[in-house]
């Protein structure tokens, strides 16, 4: 694991974002250049940037190289801070210096930095930035450890850092700022939920989902990093699930279904809910009220269909075929062409798919009701529509077919084997009656 971490550590920056200024100013008509060079923190901050250069050159060096050119530059930055703590360029020094520990994987010092440049922070901003860093690192060391400590401290890195962002004015809640804060509920939300903390993920998630729906820059930012409303949203349902708040998760449901543009139609949350609340606690009487209410309720999209068979399949199980049928006789008779679309591989294949349950239970009800003829007409057109389902094969085996006539030995064969039989025994008789005519004669 070190290793792939060490060969990818120059992409480091991107998974712990560089600040956006630093710590030393220079003043009007300044050298900046000349100010680093002259300065024994800067000096190094400037030689660290040529060794990465040169290092960038190399072809292909090995993962050992990658490791003891990292280490070597940890160990340098660790001695030139501590040799010059009040140095000009100490805060951009650490700003690596925390970059080379997290690339290590040395999660219990970059915590230790962390919270040394939290208390040396001038600004909000900048303490916002840290706190969500801390818990960011805390939740990777977790993950390692799985020690109650580190848990505690990212949800509560995270935590203060939303808490000092919902106290700057809304003048200084920017975009950037603001999509960082729902990137940073997002990921406390998760640690959350990985500890069996339902409650306080769905709690974050919300806050997340909020800040979102509040900022439309923020929303933006956070968008462009791969963590869009919808996604966010749906994970905060699930939680609310878990904890049995309907209220909630119907009002992330409500949301859902209203989005403008989404990765999945309205339907498809619909039957995410319905079976994470109620079928996968095996109630389903509860499913089969929510769906059949939901189809009467919400427009028709392009997975309603899929919606319509659970609900149909739900009938059937629960041996309701009264209900079942209408809804199964529909679907094949209307909707086939919308499951070849919606499940593709399985009319490629030969096998499976929603439309293949529909067709077997078909058959089954039709067998259940006695109509022979109907049962007939839905196997035939499941072994000629896909010939690779598995009951498509055991219904052409021979043993299977209705019309083998029932196996009849051979009379020929079996009058031989009547006649060599007797021959045999007759053969044994006389063999044993001529012992006994000896044993006689031998007595006298």
């Amino acid at each position: 694991m070190r290793m792939q971490i060490l060969s990818t550590l120059v992409l480091t920056v991107c998974f712990f974002p560089a600040v956006a200024h630093t710590q030393y100013i220079p003043n009007p008509g300044e050298d900046y250049l000349h100010v680093m060079l002259n300065d024994p923190v800067g000096a190094e901050l400037i030689a660290y940037d040529e060794a990465v250069n040169e290092f960038r050159k190399l072809d292909d060096p090995s993962p050992f190289a990658r490791l003891a050119h990292y280490q070597e530059w940890r160990d340098r930055f660790r001695k030139v801070i501590g040799e010059n703590p009040h140095a000009k360029f100490v805060w951009e020094a650490k700003s690596k210096l925390l970059s080379l520990y997290n690339g290590l994987e040395e999660f219990d010092k970059s915590q230790a930095l962390l919270q040394e440049l939290i208390a040396d922070a001038k600004t909000t901003d900048e303490k916002i930035r840290w706190q969500n860093q801390l818990g960011t690192v805390s939740r990777l060391r977790h993950q390692g450890t799985q020690e109650q400590r580190d848990f505690q401290m990212s949800q509560e890195a995270f935590e203060k850092a939303h808490e000092l962002y919902l106290s700057l004015s809304s003048e200084k809640q920017s975009g950037y700022a603001g999509g960082n804060q729902i990137v940073a509920l997002c990921t406390a939300a998760t640690t959350a939920r990985e500890s069996n903390d339902h409650e306080k993920s769905a709690t974050l998630f919300r806050s997340a989902r909020e800040l979102f729906q509040s900022s439309p820059e923020s929303a933006m930012y956070a968008v462009s990093v791969g963590y869009g409303l919808e996604i966010i949203t749906e994970l905060e349902m699930n939680q609310w699930i878990i904890l049995k708040r309907d209220a909630e998760s119907l009002k992330c449901l409500e949301i859902l279904s209203t989005l403008p543009v989404s990765r999945w139609p309205p339907s498809y949350y619909a039957q995410q809910y319905a079976e994470r609340r109620y079928e996968n606690i095996n109630d389903s009487t509860g499913f089969q009220n929510f769906v059949s209410q939901w189809l009467d309720e919400n427009a028709v999209d392009e997975r309603t269909p899929i919606l319509t068979a659970r609900l149909a399949f739900s009938y059937f199980r629960d041996g309701q075929y009264d209900k079942a049928l209408p809804i199964h006789e529909t679907l094949r008779e209307k909707h086939m062409a919308d499951f070849r679309r919606l499940e593709p591989d399985a009319f490629r294949n030969g096998r499976g798919g929603h439309y293949e349950s529909i067709l077997l239970n078909l058959n089954q009800i039709y067998l259940h009701q006695g109509d022979m003829d109907r049962a007939d007409r839905m196997k035939t057109e499941l072994i000629n529509l896909l010939p690779e389902s598995p009951f498509t094969r055991a219904w052409s085996e021979p043993e299977f077919s209705e019309d083998q006539p029932e196996y009849q030995p051979p009379k020929q064969a079996s009058y031989l084997l009547l006649r060599i039989f007797l021959v045999i025994v007759g053969i044994i008789m006389i063999l044993w009656g001529l012992y006994l005519a000896r044993s006689k004669e031998r007595k006298k």
